[in-house]
């Protein structure tokens, strides 16, 4: 026989939004009630990103960041393009179809894969800041902008790098479908590490996106186009390209660092069969 769960109302509410079963969660009110205080410790350990370490900004940095905050009030607006040839891209979503029995992944939820590849190589990117502390993450967990009928939301993919994209695609298409609904919940849209926003099926070539508070940097993604461009050799060929539009906190992250960033994400696209498709560290034959 299951066990009683006694709960205040507002615990109640609170496990509703992240469909918490409280028959989980050990009350520490009186006689075993589940206080609300309960439910939010239990949401801090199973929604949130793990932390990897808070810093203060201190010495030039903190001048720096109070210098460029006064003249901007918010996030320092910064924004790198560059181009990406994508044709290996193309031809991978293939072979990852075929190795998921004919499934195809968008191309934003494989983006988002090589982007949370390259936030493990550069953590602090994979951040926030409140004020002067900055919090790097271990966790990848991607915004994934939506245009919705009551405007833009940017939902949640958890855990982006650590788990494969045969599970991040059911997550991706529940998440969307529930959004174009209207039906997504708090849960769905907290405890994000960076944004990725993809324009490119309006036929946009470049833009500048805005910074998702309290993340430090957000991806712009546009449209795929085939253009002449330049060979190794000297020549010319027919490619696909996009181009793909960072923008970075200049009070958290220097130029060279969000340039070097973007160039990863870029080697990643272009040399897809080094990404780890199938969870961390994982692969899959086929």
């Amino acid at each position: 026989m299951s066990r009683e769960v006694r709960a205040t109302d507002e615990a109640k509410q609170l496990a509703e939004q992240y469909e918490i079963d409280l028959r989980l969660i050990k009350g520490t009110g009186p006689d075993g009630l589940i206080t609300l205080k309960d439910v939010e410790e239990y949401i801090k350990e199973h929604f949130l990103p793990k932390v990897k370490r808070k810093y203060r900004l201190v010495g030039v940095r903190k001048v720096i960041a109070r210098r460029l905050g006064k003249s901007y009030r918010e996030a320092i607006h910064v924004t790198l393009n560059t181009e990406v040839r994508t044709d290996e891209f193309i031809k991978y979503r293939e072979v990852l179809a075929k190795k998921l029995g004919g499934s195809k992944p968008s191309y934003t939820l494989m983006i988002a894969k090589c982007v949370a590849k390259a936030l493990k190589e550069y953590p602090r990117i994979n951040a926030t800041i409140e004020g002067d502390e900055v919090t790097e993450y271990d966790t990848v967990n991607m915004n994934i902008a939506v245009d919705t009928p009551i405007g833009l939301l940017t939902p949640v993919i958890r855990e982006v790098f650590r788990r494969g994209i045969n599970e991040l695609m059911r997550d991706y298409a529940d998440v969307i479908e529930r959004a174009r609904r209207g039906k997504l919940k708090e849960r769905d849209i907290i405890g994000g590490t960076f944004t990725i926003t993809n324009l490119g099926m309006f036929g946009i070539d470049t833009f500048t996106p805005i910074i998702n508070p309290p993340q430090v940097a957000i991806l712009g993604v546009n449209r795929m186009v085939k253009k002449v461009v330049p060979t190794e050799e000297g020549g010319l060929e027919v490619a696909t390209v996009m181009n793909l539009s960072l923008t970075f906190d200049h009070r958290v992250i220097d130029g060279a660092e969000a340039a070097r960033f973007l160039s990863r994400i870029k080697h990643y696209i272009e040399h897809p069969e080094e990404v780890n498709w199938f969870g961390e560290g994982g692969k899959r034959e086929g």
